[in-house]
């Protein structure tokens, strides 16, 4: 299990504890602490659904890096490197898929993404 899956269980059940939380101070005419835990359910909802993101895009590295191991040839991911995305493409970080962009960094890369922790 990664800790993005264990962050995204965390944060499921903390949002179903909040929802239960908020139906009951709903049903007793608590409406202030309900909206406010209403809101907290959206935060930990959101933060579920990023962790989850995060969880596949860790699953798709390591498997990209597992077939180029095996010499395969794979097509980089969309988007190569989590960097790029956040730089328009400007950037590239050590996890980048690009073949390409291997030329820019300071050393060689000989082995992808490290191939540890991709327990799921």
């Amino acid at each position: 299990m990664t800790p993005h899956r264990r962050y995204q269980h965390g944060a499921t059940v903390g949002a179903v504890l909040l929802a239960a939380t908020a139906t009951g101070a709903g049903l007793y005419g608590m409406y202030v602490p309900a909206v406010v835990f209403g809101f907290g359910v959206l935060v930990l909802t959101e933060a579920a659904f990023r962790e989850h993101r995060r969880h596949q895009r860790l699953v798709l590295e390591h498997d990209w890096a597992r077939r180029r191991s095996q010499g395969e040839t794979p097509p980089p991911l969309t988007p190569c490197c989590l960097l790029a995305r956040a730089s328009k493409g400007e950037a590239h970080d050590h996890k980048c898929t690009d073949v390409s962009q291997w030329a820019h960094h300071a050393e060689p890369h000989t082995s992808a993404p490290a191939a540890q922790d991709c327990a799921s």
